[in-house]
C-alpha cells in the first residue's frame, strides 16, 4: 500500500478523494445502506498525520477519514480507511489489519477503553483489468482450511470493483462519476475514443471556478497514466465536449509533456524556450509554459511576476503551474 504520490494513480486518487464533497458522495453511494444510515456524512474530515510509525508508512494509504456516528455519544467516531488498487494484491487485507491494530492501539494509549474503541471501515476502490479475486474478508485472502479459520482474525472490507460495474451502474454526482469512469478505463487501449463521452458529463461544471482544479487534475492523470492517449485525443475530446475551455486546459498539459519529454512538449518547449530566452531572458520550457498559463488566465503579467518566474527552480515552477486554474488571482499564486 504505497503512499508514493509520484505514481500517477496514487497522485490522482489522493487529489480527487481529498475533496470532501467527492468523498462524501462516494461513501453515500458505495457504503452499504445500513452503514450510511448510521453515519453523519457532513462531519467527514480527512485526518492529518499518520497512526503508524515512520518505518511502516510505506505499507499504508494516507486516505484515512474520521466522521461521527448518528447514534451513541456525541463524540462517537468512526474511522474510514480508503485505498485504491490497479492490480490485485493478496496481502491487502493483511496490511489493513496492521493499520487497524495501530489505530486501536493509539486510541487506547490516549486514554480510550475497549468498549469505546472506534470501528474502522476499510474500503477498496479497485480499477484493475480483471475482477478482484480475493473476496472481501481477511480470511478469504488467507485461504485457510475451514477447521483453522476460528484461530485466525477476520474482518470485512467494502469493495468497489470497477471492473464489474457497467457505466450505468457507476453512481454519484458528475465529478465522482467522471473520476470513477476514468479509473475504470485508464488501462483501456480505447480510452481516447471514450473521452468525448466522459467529458460531456462535465459540461454543466465547465464554467465553475471550483471545477477548474478538478479538470486540471483529470487531464494530468490522463496524460501521465495512459501512454496510448495522445495530445490529439485529449484536444479532440475537449473540443467536442468543452470547446470554451480547450485552450487553457491544454496549456496545463504542456508542462506535463515537457517533464515527460513527449515529442510535442519537448520540441515546442525547448525551441520556444530558447527563442524566448534569447529575446526575454527566459531559459526553459517550464518557464515558458507557466507564463503561457498565467497570461491565458490573467492577461499580461507584471514585471515582478516575470522576474520571479525567471529566478525560480523547476520544483517551484511546477507548484505554481498546478495552482493556476484554481487560484482567483496572481496574488494567490505568488503572494501580495
Amino acid at each position: 500500500m504505497s503512499s508514493d504520490l509520484t505514481h500517477p494513480h496514487d497522485r490522482f486518487f489522493r487529489r480527487i478523494w481529498s475533496r470532501k464533497g467527492i468523498a462524501r458522495d462516494f461513501l453515500a453511494h458505495y457504503l452499504p445502506r445500513e452503514v450510511v444510515e448510521r453515519l453523519a456524512l457532513d462531519t467527514l474530515e480527512l485526518t492529518k498525520g499518520s497512526f503508524v510509525d515512520r518505518r511502516l508508512r510505506r505499507y499504508y494509504s494516507d486516505m484515512l477519514y474520521q466522521l461521527r456516528r448518528k447514534d451513541g455519544d456525541v463524540g462517537a467516531l468512526v474511522y474510514l480507511l480508503l485505498e485504491h488498487k490497479r492490480a490485485p494484491e493478496r496481502d491487502t487485507a493483511l496490511q489493513w489489519l496492521r493499520y487497524l491494530v495501530e489505530i486501536w492501539a493509539r486510541c487506547l494509549d490516549q486514554g480510550g477503553t475497549a468498549e469505546k474503541t472506534p470501528p474502522v471501515i476499510a474500503m477498496l476502490v479497485y480499477h484493475g483489468d480483471r475482477p478482484w479475486p480475493y473476496g472481501q474478508t481477511l480470511q478469504e485472502a488467507l485461504d485457510l482450511p475451514l477447521a483453522l479459520r476460528p484461530y485466525a482474525p477476520d474482518f470485512r472490507y467494502v469493495l468497489c470493483d470497477l471492473s464489474r460495474l457497467s457505466e450505468a451502474e457507476i453512481k454519484g454526482a458528475v465529478m465522482l462519476r467522471v473520476a470513477l469512469l476514468v479509473l475504470k478505463y485508464i488501462g483501456d487501449e480505447r480510452l481516447g475514443e471514450r473521452l468525448p463521452g466522459i467529458f460531456r458529463l462535465l459540461r454543466d461544471l465547465s464554467g465553475k471556478r471550483t471545477a477548474l482544479g478538478y479538470l486540471e487534475t483529470l487531464l494530468r492523470y490522463l496524460a501521465s497514466a495512459n501512454e496510448q492517449v495522445t495530445e490529439y485525443d485529449i484536444r479532440r475530446a475537449l473540443r467536442e465536449a468543452l470547446p470554451a475551455q480547450e485552450e487553457i486546459l491544454m496549456a496545463t498539459l504542456a508542462q506535463k509533456w515537457v517533464e515527460q519529454g513527449r515529442e510535442e512538449g519537448r520540441e515546442e518547449g525547448r525551441e520556444e524556450g530558447r527563442e524566448e530566452g534569447r529575446e526575454e531572458g527566459v531559459q526553459t520550457g517550464e518557464q515558458r509554459v507557466l507564463r503561457r498559463l498565467l497570461e491565458l488566465r490573467f492577461g499580461a503579467l507584471p514585471e515582478a511576476c516575470r522576474q520571479r518566474i525567471a529566478e525560480a527552480d523547476a520544483e517551484q515552477l511546477l507548484r505554481w503551474s498546478e495552482q493556476v486554474l484554481a487560484a482567483p488571482s496572481l496574488d494567490d499564486i505568488f503572494g501580495p
